[in-house]
C-alpha cells in the first residue's frame, strides 16, 4: 500500500502540478525498499507513457470529473490491470487502500470504477491522440507536420522503455563480444560508428572498461548530431555550449584528439556533474567555463567550430522523459524557441568566416527545429529523426559561417 501511495502522490503532483518525475521519484523512494522502488518506478513511468488511453479506459464509467487525487489513483489502478503482473484483486484493493489514506472520501469511487475496469475490456476504440498517447495540441501540431501515420508510428516508440544506448571509445565489436560475454544482449547502431545498444536497465557501472572511460552514456540519435560537424583545421578551436553531461564534448574530444575544445555550461550543478564525467573519460584537450550561451566572453570570431545543444522542450525523448508531455505547452514552445534563436545567433557571432557549427535539439517540433534557422544564412544539411524503437528523437543542422555579402 505504501508503494502506490507514494505512486498516487507523485503522479498527482507530476500531471497537476507541473513537477519533474525524477524529483518526485526520488523524494519518494527514500522511504521504500529496493523491489519498491523498482515498482514505483513502473508504475508512474507507464502511466505518464500511456495516461490517455487509461482515462479513456475508466472515464468512460465515470458521471463526474474526478478530483485531482482520485484521477491518479485511477490511472494508477487502471495500469496495473491493464500493462502490469499484478493480480486484479490485488491490483485494486491495494488502490483502494491508498486513497483511502490520501482522501478518504474518494475511496469509494475509486473501488466503483476500479472494478468495472477490471471487468470489462479495453475500450475497442481510442481518439488518433489517444492512441499515440499525446496532448491534443501535440498531437494536432505532429499530425500537421508528419502526418498522421507518422505520429501513430512515433507514439508506438514512446511508449516503449528505451534501450541504454553508449557510444564506445574502443574496438567497438571487441567491447560487444566482451558485453556479450557477460550475458548481455548487445548490438551496434546504425546510426553512429560508435554507438551500442543495450538492454534498458543494465547496470552502467558494471560494463567493461567504466572506470577506464572506454564509453558514455549517449543515444545515437545525438552520436549523429555530433559527428555532422566537420573541422577544417584538426588542431583548431571548438566551442561546445550547453555542454553538460558532456557526452558531446567528449565525442568531439575522440573525433579530434589535437582541438582545443572548449565546454561552456552555465548551470553550476550540471558543471559538477560534467567534471566527474571528464575525470572518468580522460579527455585533456578539453577546457570548462560556466557561462550563460547569451551572453558568452568570448570574442568574436574565436571558435573554428561550434556545437550549440540548446534547451529545448526535449520532445524527442519522451520515452525517456515521459513527464516532458505535462511540463510544455504550444505557448511555452514558442517561447522556447526565441531563446533558442538568440543563442544560435551568439553561436554564430564566435564563428570564423567560413567555419561550421551544429545546431542541435532533442526536440521535433518544427518550431524548434527549422523554424529556428528561418532567415539564418548558410543553413544546411538538416535532419530530423522522429523517435524509433532504436533511437531518441533529435534535429540538428549543418550552418557555414559566410563573409558579408556573399
Amino acid at each position: 500500500m505504501m508503494v502506490r501511495k507514494a505512486a498516487v502522490q507523485c503522479l498527482q503532483r507530476i500531471l497537476y502540478g507541473h513537477a519533474r518525475a525524477d524529483t518526485m521519484l526520488a523524494q519518494a523512494e527514500s522511504a521504500l525498499q529496493q523491489r519498491e522502488r523498482r515498482f514505483l518506478h513502473e508504475l508512474v513511468y507507464g502511466v505518464l507513457r500511456r495516461r490517455y488511453s487509461l482515462e479513456a479506459d475508466f472515464s468512460r464509467f465515470c458521471k463526474r470529473k474526478p478530483d485531482e487525487l482520485s484521477a491518479a489513483a485511477l490511472l494508477a489502478g487502471a495500469y496495473q490491470l491493464r500493462h502490469m503482473r499484478v493480480p486484479g484483486h490485488a491490483a485494486v484493493s491495494e488502490t483502494v487502500a491508498a486513497i483511502r489514506q490520501l482522501n478518504p472520501k474518494a475511496a469509494g469511487f475509486v473501488n466503483a470504477l476500479l472494478r468495472r475496469v477490471a471487468e470489462s475490456a479495453p475500450p475497442a476504440k481510442l481518439k488518433p491522440g489517444q492512441r499515440a498517447e499525446l496532448p491534443k495540441w501535440m498531437y494536432a501540431s505532429w499530425r500537421d507536420a508528419f502526418g498522421g501515420e507518422a505520429v501513430q508510428s512515433l507514439g508506438e516508440a514512446l511508449k516503449t522503455q528505451p534501450a541504454l544506448c553508449v557510444a564506445v571509445f574502443v574496438d567497438r565489436a571487441a567491447w560487444i563480444e566482451q558485453v556479450r560475454a557477460m550475458g548481455v544482449a548487445a548490438e551496434a547502431g546504425r546510426l553512429s560508428p560508435y554507438a551500442v545498444l543495450l538492454p534498458a536497465g543494465t547496470a552502467v557501472t558494471q560494463l567493461p572498461g567504466f572506470d577506464a572511460g572506454a564509453f558514455i552514456v549517449m543515444d545515437q540519435a545525438a552520436q549523429a548530431a555530433v559527428l555532422a560537424l566537420q573541422l577544417a583545421d584538426p588542431a583548431g578551436r571548438i566551442i561546445d555550449l550547453c555542454a553538460a553531461p558532456g557526452g558531446k564534448s567528449m565525442l568531439l574530444a575522440r573525433r579530434f584528439p589535437k582541438a582545443e575544445i572548449v565546454a561552456v555550461e552555465i548551470d553550476g550543478r550540471r558543471m559538477s556533474r560534467l567534471r566527474e564525467n571528464l575525470c572518468r573519460v580522460e579527455c585533456p584537450n578539453i577546457s570548462l567555463v560556466q557561462a550563460d550561451a547569451l551572453r558568452l566572453p568570448l570574442a568574436d570570431g574565436s571558435a573554428d567550430a561550434v556545437l550549440l545543444d540548446a534547451p529545448c522542450s526535449a520532445s524527442g525523448i519522451l520515452r525517456r522523459h515521459p513527464d516532458a508531455k505535462f511540463l510544455h505547452s504550444a505557448e511555452g514552445v514558442q517561447a522556447l524557441s526565441v531563446r533558442q534563436r538568440r543563442m544560435t545567433s551568439e553561436s554564430l557571432r564566435l564563428l570564423k568566416t567560413g567555419g561550421r557549427m551544429i545546431y542541435a535539439v532533442c526536440s521535433i517540433h518544427p518550431e524548434e527545429n527549422e523554424q529556428v534557422l528561418a532567415g539564418v544564412d548558410g543553413v544546411s544539411a538538416m535532419q530530423r529523426l522522429l523517435p524509433a524503437m532504436d533511437h531518441d528523437g533529435f534535429f540538428h543542422a549543418v550552418i557555414e559561417k559566410r563573409s558579408v555579402g556573399q
